[in-house]
């Protein structure tokens, strides 16, 4: 088995659908590691477990793993995504990429690509729109995501390839294909991901920009806004902490609700680095709390280790529990109104009121309106800080 490159490889999502994914692993070292790449975008690889010809990936936060045995040209074996329900499995190979080589050319297409944004009408939705689009000519590819109310599928890398687009995202975390085909002036399309037992079909509606038009989704409040927002968790270290501790009494608080399984709270994370490292001296304190996909303590504390070392995360970590129903509703459905979202991040008054919830996050693929965020983000912290 090479000890270091790149490798190309697929994910057999179900009958014809074939995802893509490419990974740099370097295997030499007493801990190996590893990225996934989708364009430009480089995702770790947690735990990566080699004993002779076995390679198992862990992706512990997530409650999946890949594991395979190279037969001297190709390492092959099953996706697997275990849930309490049962665990899905799918069949992948990957092979070593000679150096240097690049992607092949996209076949010879006069497809006009799909730039622009789009409103995605999904036709299983009770309340179609919700979800926007948008597109971009990188190189040779096109680049994209879907936004939705709690925030975006993250990077999408595509090409033509005759009469439609495929575009592809594979993370560990995320499994997802897009397929794209011209219908008259708009685009009709297939989404498939390993989270969904069958394709969704969906069709995109030109619209303008994103940034402009009025906020999609519903809305969560603070049920009393004259009461303290409360919780509790377990630390990385075992300690149990509450926001009654003298530690955060007179501070302000951006609270972050997440889960280690959750995309758009891995995107987030930096962000809320950034708040706490530039205003911490001013008596801010960030607080993460994690619903995880399991309801083990030991488990919990163990993922959000690997959160807290992939990000270099000072700020506070704890463990809330599982994301089952009873735990949920008794955590934050009794203090919150319309909880939908991992993340829903609130920014905290000294007093212990919330001042502003926001829900979901647009990542970095979503360009401006992930800049457009972080500086939301700040000028909430600087009113927090200052009273206003």
């Amino acid at each position: 088995m090479p000890e270091r490159g790149v490798w190309r490889g697929t994910v057999e999502l179900g009958g014809e659908t074939l995802l893509s994914f490419r990974m740099n692993l370097d295997l030499s070292g007493a801990e190996p590691r590893g990225h996934f790449l989708v364009g430009e975008e480089q995702t770790p690889i947690p735990e990566i477990l080699r004993v002779g010809d076995s390679l198992t990936f862990n992706f512990s936060e997530y409650g999946a793993e890949m594991r395979g045995t190279w037969n001297g040209s190709q390492w092959s074996g099953e996706y697997i995504r275990h849930r309490s329900g049962g665990s899905k499995s799918f069949r992948f190979s990957a092979s070593p990429s000679p150096a240097g080589a690049e992607d092949a050319a996209a076949e010879a297409s006069s497809l006009k690509l799909p730039v622009g944004n789009y409103a995605v009408h999904f036709q299983d939705e009770d309340r179609p729109g919700q979800t926007l689009a948008k597109f971009w000519e990188s190189g040779r590819s096109i680049h994209g995501t879907f936004i939705a109310p709690d925030g975006d599928y993250g990077l999408l890398v595509g090409k033509p390839a005759g009469s439609r687009i495929q575009m592809e995202r594979f993370t560990g975390w995320q499994a997802i294909v897009i397929m794209l085909e011209p219908a008259g002036e708009t685009w009709s399309g297939q989404f498939f991901a390993a989270s969904n037992d069958k394709p969704r079909s969906f069709v995109l509606q030109p619209r303008g920009d994103l940034t402009t038009n009025p906020k999609i989704g519903p809305t969560t409040t603070i049920k009393n806004p004259a009461a303290p927002f409360s919780f509790s968790g377990l630390s990385v270290s075992g300690e149990t902490v509450r926001s009654t501790d003298n530690r955060f009494k007179g501070k302000a608080l951006i609270v972050d609700i997440m889960g280690t399984w959750c995309h758009n709270c891995l995107d987030a994370a930096p962000v809320l680095q950034k708040l706490q490292d530039d205003f911490g001296k001013d008596r801010l304190e960030v607080v993460g709390l994690s619903f995880e996909i399991s309801d083990d303590p030991e488990l919990g504390r163990k993922n959000l280790k690997l959160y807290k070392d992939r990000f270099g995360l000072t700020y506070t970590l704890l463990f809330c529990g599982g994301l089952d129903d009873a735990n949920v509703e008794k955590r934050l459905h009794s203090q919150l109104h319309n909880f939908f979202a991992y993340p829903t991040t609130l920014f905290i008054r000294p007093n212990g009121t919330v001042k502003a919830i926001h829900s979901g996050f647009r990542g970095p693929g979503t360009g401006e309106e992930f800049q457009l965020q972080v500086q939301e983000f700040r000028e909430l912290t600087e009113q927090l800080l200052s009273g206003r």
